[in-house]
């Protein structure tokens, strides 16, 4: 009971730093919410590309292929917004990045059929895009055009599928709590550590790893006040989620986030100081999102980024996390709960007794 006691003292005493000091908190909000609207913004918030048609053809066919173009959607939303219609203006549109791509019709396309593509990033993937986007407008054109034409259906569309923004912004409340709960819990042990304090708390009879207990237990509370805005802003971004689904995640999540306060405690003890810890767990938050499935799945990631992810823990927690967060799947698998489980008791462990062995350390040197 006294150890329990004295661990729900120092959890309260966390608190009360955490509310005399926002700015502790502060990185932890801004981060995984600038992450998540710059990528959704950047990389998927609008399917639609804006380019230029410019019909020189001027016949009936023309025109219907321009009105097939502009009707030509997918799953998310239309592919095109034809921002502009003039040959010249269209080019020097292109030439500055303004527009995906120009597609012309040139005089003729009545009897040719044929039209002309220009486009200003000719990657492999954006050329890829280009394929499937023209063509399906094709594709479209033909069908209205010709009863006897060949109609080349494409799935493009299943049910697990989801909006890419509702997949960052899934991932990026993942981030959220496990950055929110290292990194509180990180800062938090650092306070001892900045303002001299570990030799007080090392006298006492229950000794330094009730600091380090003190600080994780905080920080993973903490971590869901933390996470509040980047949840706003997946929601405005389209990211769902229901009862069930939560539920589910959560059994990942709780244990991951538990894990993750250990290993803030873990890095604090090393590191000792905020100025140094935060610019490094910030930098293993991003490199986690973006690199290790929270920004896309890791079986859609480069050879070497899969081979790195093996090892790496924060991906098996997105990729155990997002297909329930969304329904793909039905439930946890047991390998993952009791991975997760494990993680948490051996990082929670691992930070009590780093704790204990700092204090040892600081109280030979003295203050």
């Amino acid at each position: 009971m006294t150890a329990l006691r004295a661990l729900a003292a120092m959890i309260t005493r966390n608190l009360r730093i955490a509310l005399r000091r926002p700015e502790l908190l502060v990185q932890t909000m801004a981060v995984p919410v600038v992450v998540v609207a710059l990528a959704s913004v950047i990389f998927g918030a609008s399917n639609a590309w804006p380019i230029a048609v410019v019909d020189q053809a001027s016949s009936t066919e023309s025109r219907q292929f321009a009105q097939a173009i502009n009707a030509t959607q997918g799953p998310t939303g239309p592919y095109f917004d034809i921002i502009e219609t003039d040959g010249t203006d269209a080019a020097e549109l292109l030439e500055d990045g303004r527009l995906h791509l120009v597609i012309t019709i040139p005089p003729g396309f009545e009897d040719t059929g044929i039209v002309e593509i220009a486009t200003y990033n000719i990657n492999t993937d954006a050329m890829k895009n280009v394929r499937l986007r023209v063509t399906t407008a094709a594709n479209l054109y033909d069908s209205a055009t010709s009863a006897d034409q060949i109609v080349a259906l494409i799935d493009k569309e299943r049910a697990e599928d989801v909006p890419r923004t509702a997949f960052m912004g899934g991932s990026a409340i993942i981030l959220a709590l496990l950055l929110g709960a290292a990194l509180i819990s990180a800062n938090l042990y650092a306070i001892d550590s900045e303002h001299r304090t570990e030799k007080e708390i090392a006298l006492t009879p229950l000794g330094s790893y009730i600091a380090g207990l003190g600080a994780a237990a905080a920080g993973w509370i903490l971590a869901f006040v933390a996470a509040v805005p980047t949840v706003l802003v997946a929601l405005a971004f389209g990211t769902r989620a229901g009862p069930g689904e939560i539920v589910q995640t959560a059994v990942i999540v709780l244990p991951a986030i538990a894990a993750a306060a250990g290993v803030g405690v873990l890095i604090a003890v090393r590191l000792r100081t905020h100025r140094v810890i935060q610019p490094v767990l910030i930098l293993l938050a991003l490199g986690s999102y973006f690199a290790s499935g929270g920004f896309i799945s890791v079986s859609a990631l480069p050879p070497l980024a899969r081979a790195l992810n093996t090892w790496w823990p924060p991906s098996y927690v997105f990729e155990w996390s997002n297909p329930l967060l969304h329904g793909f799947e039905s439930g946890p698998t047991l390998v993952a709960v009791a991975s997760v489980s494990l993680a948490a008791v051996l990082g929670i462990g691992l930070a009590a007794a780093a704790a204990q062995q700092a204090s040892r350390r600081n109280v030979a040197h003295g203050q």
